[in-house]
């Protein structure tokens, strides 16, 4: 059997409900444009045995860090080792005794769990469904209850729509509050105390959540605890305008052996295209109009999450001060083109 589709028009409940009374095993695909990510289901005789998200890859090993099973160093020279050898993070983790077999079924389902959650929130996005034969040798010996998982999903989705009235946008930054150092008689959760870990003024909303390790849900729930309690301050972007504005100021004066200057110093190589398009905006940068022009133009060449990435990290690591509202403008358009 074949199914495809928007889930608009059919619901992603509506589809596990049908593959689930069908006992159905295959595979279930759904993609969503707005947030440049895809999550697939396998389904075994109708029940969800594994899911992942090619957006969050690293999740299972935020989940462990977070947890404590694991070091960030840890994480990073196994994630290496993945590279290097086409391994699983979760092989590499059990072969050099870093977790145990069983415990990584239990963190894989969880990883699992979160992401079916997360599909159930979103509001648009197409599908594909494939009968597969699904090898369950050495797989999760554990299933979700698919019914649960979708009662569970309706109620979030009735409570996720008054958190998010908290929090502006998935784009704002929230920041540790200045009086929160005096808050001692404040008993922060587990989880509180890690997505506190993770707030540095500097990564958005959607960037702290996918680097939580728990699902969307239970991020919005935390983020709102901690707004709640005075802990933390939610600071909107700036608007590209206000940016464009800030480019004008900060490269008046600024000529092309300075900006050659900054960008060898942030490391950018001249044949990077992530250096070539900052080149041609300061080019262009003769006034507001031009400069939000320019940088839409090359906003809609950083088209994969390498390129993307890389720039994210540029804007945390700059500290050049008139390379700063520049970076920030091309970022922020970049992530527009997500869809």
């Amino acid at each position: 059997m074949s199914l495809k589709g928007n889930i608009e028009t059919f619901g992603l409940s509506s589809i596990l409900q049908m593959l689930n009374y069908e006992k159905r095993t295959g595979k279930l695909s759904i993609k969503s444009k707005s947030q440049a990510n895809t999550i697939h289901i396998l389904l075994h005789e109708g029940d969800i045995v594994y899911a992942t998200e090619t957006k969050n890859h690293n999740r299972l090993g935020e989940l462990l860090k977070g947890c404590g099973y694991i070091s960030e160093a840890v994480l990073e020279e196994c994630l290496e080792l993945g590279m290097k050898s086409k391994e699983k993070l979760g092989k590499i983790l059990v072969h050099r005794g870093h977790i145990s077999r069983e415990k990584l079924n239990e963190f894989l389902l969880k990883q699992a769990e979160n992401a079916v959650y997360n599909v159930l929130l979103w509001e648009s996005g197409e599908f594909e469904y494939e009968n597969a034969q699904i090898n369950m040798k050495g797989a999760i010996e554990y299933k979700l209850d698919t019914m649960f998982i979708l009662l569970e999903a309706s109620r979030r989705i009735d409570e996720i729509a008054i958190l998010k009235k908290q929090i502006p946008s998935e784009s704002s930054i929230p920041k540790i509050a200045g009086h929160a150092g005096g808050s001692e008689s404040i008993v922060f959760t587990l989880d509180e105390k890690r997505m506190l870990a993770i707030i540095d003024g500097k990564s958005t909303i959607r960037q702290i959540f996918d680097k939580s390790g728990v699902d969307d849900f239970r991020a919005y729930n935390m983020m709102n605890s901690l707004i709640s309690t005075g802990t933390i301050e939610i600071r909107q972007p700036a608007s590209p305008d206000g940016l464009a504005k800030e480019v004008v100021k900060q490269t008046r004066g600024v000529d092309s052996r300075q900006i050659r200057w900054a960008l060898d110093n942030l490391g950018l190589q001249r044949s990077s295209s992530l250096r070539i398009s900052l080149s041609r905006i300061f080019r262009d940068s003769a006034d507001e109009q031009q400069i939000i022009a320019a940088v839409k133009k090359e906003a809609r060449k950083i088209s994969n999450s390498g390129e993307k990435a890389a720039l994210d990290k540029l804007r945390k690591e700059n500290h050049i001060p008139y390379m700063k509202a520049i970076i920030e403008l091309l970022w922020q358009s970049a992530n527009e083109y997500d869809n």
